[in-house]
């Protein structure tokens, strides 16, 4: 069965269903994981279709063990971003008496310019494809050198822990000051706050043609900051296939280079979805001119220090796209229905340290990394039980975090945690029961006075339904396109008292209306906050257009 298994992977890899030969593949590996070919075949599918690393590891197991063109494949991916991996197979080839499938001077080359011993070298470059920093870091602090130092700066500057970055490159300068790599790890490291201020620091080092890819991607990196595009064409093309290929945030700026519209990296400058850092006084028309080309999503990730300080406008943007501008807008600024958006560091008064650690964190390892330089960070505490799933939540770490000064928004939500550990099912018999509703609403009485009966954990555990359930977030609300499929959920009933509370605004209800108002909170009571805020007019005029 196994080898029909793999039979049937090697027909569909060849009919260019990458995912169905993948499945076969795996089930031929799982029954048999010794064997080369499953090995080889599995590993390669892996890295191909996901670029998981461990991929590799089985691809390169079971390479070595069949010889020839399974060599030559592992030798052709190896030779595009894996030198130390490329010298150490040719090394198993000679001592094998095999020729080589192709030359190793790029190789040889590159391992001299990062000055790496070849017993570590391999290591590094894994830790690097993995983006693994606990790991390099660990190996840096026990044997430092420029090389893994600059690929430390380049990562935290990857993640937008710009004042991380700027520590390290101090370290380095201290300990190397005169070598290039680490020149170019601090001008990288600098660039964030000086921006194309530094074109004559940096105009030294842009007649170096790297051999390594991640040295060259850098100075390209700098050289499109400062001005110099040319530099950064001439880095691209240098190699094959060329930088832009391994490296997709040059793409654009690249071809817009070439052009003759040139950009600055958006990543050089801004750090990707937070709105707590101030950008610097270049920041604003370096950015500005990437508004043609941005998309929507692209702009909630690089925009929101723009939106937040009032500078970037529905006016900045194309058409279509203003409307989106304006809700984006309203949400950072905290127009109703919403409270103004803040970072959970923000609300905790964590220092700019312990918020970009949280930020640039990507995983329960990195945040623990992150978690020794601030041992006593309530910020980085809160994060660590977030990652965890929710069974795993320990009661008595939650009821300690629950004696802290916490914001309102945050003690409510460890709470409703702490509610739904001990009795899931508590939400939901206040659900069933709504003793919100025993007593009649007064006369007159508008949607602030219905929404302030509501226990805020069912109102919090309703919004999470809503954004899981529904893809609804806070800023959908004022897009009448996407209240519309909210819309089509509802009753006749629930919709004509809708529209009814969007034309009156007022309730009480008559009889028949009490029925259809349970579909009515939880679909839109949910976003009401605190219950201090109820339909506010922009939220009005956006349901009276999808109504």
């Amino acid at each position: 069965m196994g080898r029909w298994e793999l039979e049937r992977a090697w027909d569909l890899l060849e009919e260019g269903d990458l995912l169905k030969a993948l499945e076969h593949a795996e089930r031929a590996y799982r029954r048999h994981p010794k064997d080369p070919e499953a090995r080889f075949l599995y590993g390669y599918l892996r890295f191909t279709s996901d670029g998981a690393y461990e991929g590799l590891r089985l691809m390169e197991l079971g390479a070595k063990a069949m010889g020839g063109e399974a060599c030559a494949e592992l030798w052709r991916i190896y030779g595009t971003e894996f030198p130390a991996h490329l010298l150490d197979l040719a090394r198993f080839l000679e001592r094998r008496g095999l020729p080589l499938p192709g030359d190793t001077a790029w190789a040889e080359a590159v391992l001299e310019e990062q000055g790496l011993p070849p017993e570590v070298a391999r290591e590094v470059e894994r830790w690097l494809y993995q983006e693994d920093i606990p790991s390099l870091e660990g190996f840096f602090r026990k044997r430092p050198s420029p090389y893994p130092g600059y690929l430390l700066v380049r990562l935290y500057l990857a993640r937008g822990a710009f004042l991380r970055a700027q520590g390290l490159a101090g370290e380095l300068r201290e300990a190397w000051g005169g070598d290039w790599r680490v020149e170019l790890a601090r001008l990288l490291a600098r660039f964030p706050q000086e921006g194309p201020s530094l074109a004559e620091e940096v105009r030294p080092l842009l007649a170096r043609r790297p051999k390594d890819p991640h040295l060259a991607e850098g100075l390209a990196l700098l050289a499109l900051g400062v001005g110099e595009g040319r530099v950064a064409l001439e880095l691209d093309r240098a190699f094959d296939p060329p930088l832009r290929a391994r490296f997709p945030h040059l793409e654009e700026p690249l071809e817009a280079e070439e052009e003759g519209r040139p950009l600055v990296p958006l990543g050089l400058f801004l750090s990707p979805g937070r709105a707590d850092v101030s950008p610097p006084p270049f920041a604003w028309e370096a950015f500005r001119s990437w508004l043609p080309r941005l998309g929507l999503g692209e702009l909630t990730l690089w925009g929101r220090p723009f939106l937040r300080s009032g500078l970037l406008s529905p006016e900045d943007v194309r058409q279509e796209m203003r409307e989106g501008v304006m809700r984006l807008r309203f949400l950072e600024e905290g127009r109703p229905p919403f409270v103004p958006l803040a970072s959970l560091g923000e609300l905790l008064g964590a220092s700019p340290e312990e918020r970009e650690a949280a930020s640039a964190a990507a995983s329960p390892g990195e945040l623990a990394h992150f978690r020794k330089a601030f041992p006593d960070s309530l910020l980085l505490e809160l994060y660590a039980l977030l990652y965890r799933p929710f069974g795993d939540w320990p009661e008595g770490r939650v009821r300690r975090l629950l004696r802290e000064e916490l914001p309102w928004g945050v003690r409510e939500a460890l709470r409703l945690r702490l509610e739904l550990g001990r009795d899931p099912l508590r939400v939901r018999r206040l659900e069933a029961q709504r003793p919100w509703r025993k007593e009649p609403l007064p006369e007159g009485g508008g949607l602030e006075d219905w929404a302030r009966r509501l226990p805020l954990s069912l109102r919090t555990f309703w919004l999470v339904e809503l954004e899981v359930d529904e893809g609804m977030g806070l800023e959908d609300l004022l897009d009448p396109e996407t209240l519309r499929d909210l819309l089509e959920g509802l009753t006749p009933g629930a919709r004509s008292l809708l529209a009814r509370l969007v034309r009156e605004g007022r309730l009480p209800l008559s009889q028949a209306e009490e029925k259809a108002l349970a579909q009515l909170e939880r679909r839109f009571l949910a976003f009401v906050g605190a219950g201090e805020v109820g339909l506010p007019g922009d939220l009005r005029r956006a349901l009276f257009r999808a109504l």
